[in-house]
């Protein structure tokens, strides 16, 4: 589910100017925190390579992972991605505008992301075969709910599995773990909304 903030990188580095730069952030809160790599990696219980990856932008952590990493450090995920506030009340976004909180075989994208005094996020969720939001289930305390776009998704949530197809989804009212995975053969577009936002 999200994405990133524009952080003024140039055009034609490969990345679009909707990206949060998660690996950037990362380091300079661990950095603040007084922490090494070596540190954050094991507070956090990943390995060391994981938080290297990250920081150097070349690993994508799920929203689970990265709430886990962030809670050792400790921040709060809001205060992670933390951006000037925009005084419009109301945005248009083409599909380049939306932040990128991840990339790679999860690709989530959110709306809005400036406006950090909205009470509901929206995103954009596109998963290749076999991908999903990771081992790690995402709690949100709040109300989540989705719609499938395209593709077919396989969500688990406690004990109960449901495959969904284009049209169909799913509502989760107050903390209900959560895990959802493209179980289809082609790419599964998925629109997720939550409130209160998670950042």
């Amino acid at each position: 589910m999200g994405r990133k903030p524009a952080a003024g990188r140039a055009k034609g580095d490969g990345r679009g100017t909707g990206d949060l730069d998660i690996g950037a952030r990362l380091r300079a809160v661990r950095e603040k925190a007084g922490l090494s790599q070596r540190e954050l990696a094991r507070k956090a219980g990943v390995t060391n390579s994981t938080i290297s990856l990250i920081e150097q932008e070349a690993h994508s952590p799920s929203l689970a992972s990265l709430h886990r990493i962030l809670s050792a450090v400790p921040i709060a995920m809001a205060d992670f991605f933390a951006l000037p506030t925009s005084q419009q009340n109301v945005m248009f976004f083409d599909r380049g505008d939306l932040a990128v909180v991840a990339r790679g075989e999860a690709d989530l994208r959110v709306l809005a992301a400036e406006r950090r005094d909205k009470t509901l996020q929206l995103f954009i969720e596109r998963y290749q075969p076999g991908a999903g939001t990771g081992e790690e289930p995402i709690a949100h305390d709040g109300e989540t709910a989705a719609v499938v776009l395209t593709g077919t998704v396989e969500v688990t949530v406690g004990e109960e599995t449901r495959v969904l197809r284009r049209g169909g989804g799913y509502q989760l009212i107050g903390r209900q773990p959560y895990t959802l995975r493209n179980i289809g053969r082609t790419v599964a577009v998925v629109a997720c909304a939550c409130t209160p936002p998670m950042f």
